[in-house]
């Protein structure tokens, strides 16, 4: 992953951080670091297995899948939305939303690092830098709403189940 150009993922994130140098250089080291929530994004915290399954009610709606950090370790993920938005998700079950300046331990993008790994949408040539596109809340609510009341679709359907006499 190319870290030197200004509007890499690591920057971006790095931005975020009191000082973005040492967070850089701290990544460059294969390290993880801290990034804060807020000014540019807020955080909300979720299960990792609730995260996964809204994943796929996303995916299944259409949804962009902006930026989200997974620790498997502690069995959690955050989600970076926009800026102020959290407060639309603060009342939803099994979701924190994490006040502003809230640090985060991540790795660099691109990187496992401390039991911990970003999940960042894929660069297109419309959309070369699409990390700068965060979930929206409304449809993460959406999802998370539904990923509580039933299993994730599937692509395939499963085969009717046969009846026994």
């Amino acid at each position: 992953m190319n870290t030197t150009h200004p509007l890499s993922t690591a920057h971006w994130l790095a931005a975020s951080a009191p000082e973005p140098g040492a967070v850089l250089a701290l990544w460059a080291q294969g390290r993880t670091a801290t990034v804060i929530t807020g000014p540019y994004w807020d955080t909300v915290e979720m299960p990792l297995g609730l995260s996964s399954r809204t994943a796929t009610f996303l995916a299944y709606r259409g949804h962009h899948i902006g930026p989200h950090l997974l620790c498997g370790v502690e069995r959690t993920a955050w989600w970076l939305v926009p800026a102020g938005a959290g407060r639309i998700l603060a009342d939803v079950q099994q979701v924190k939303a994490l006040p502003p300046g809230c640090p985060i331990t991540a790795p660099c993008p691109g990187t496992y690092t401390g039991n911990r790994l970003w999940v960042l949408p894929e660069p297109t040539v419309r959309t070369p830098r699409p990390w700068l596109r965060l979930t929206s809340p409304q449809a993460l609510r959406t999802a998370i709403g539904e990923a509580g009341r039933s299993r994730p679709p599937s692509r395939v359907s499963a085969p009717a189940a046969e009846s026994r006499s």
